[in-house]
């Protein structure tokens, strides 16, 4: 595999490192999905994330964080 691709797990982990705090595997996927970090897939059908776009990627505080349970239902 080319070191110009990682997994979800890694970019959870290079995010959060570069915005001082735990961002969710969810919000990953909102960033994919809003074009923020691009991505392929392997031949085993996993999801691979661009290094450069993760290593360029900052979340701010209070966003990308897993609070399911602080949050209020309507």
């Amino acid at each position: 595999m080319s070191n110009n691709w990682i997994t979800t797990a890694e970019a959870v982990t290079i995010i959060s490192k570069n915005s001082h705090h735990l961002v969710s595997p969810h919000h990953i996927q909102t960033l994919i999905n809003r074009g923020k970090i691009g991505t392929r897939s392997s031949d085993g059908g996993t999801q691979l994330l661009k290094l450069s776009d993760v290593e360029a990627t900052r979340v701010a505080v209070g966003t990308g964080s897993v609070h399911h349970k602080d949050r209020v239902r309507t």
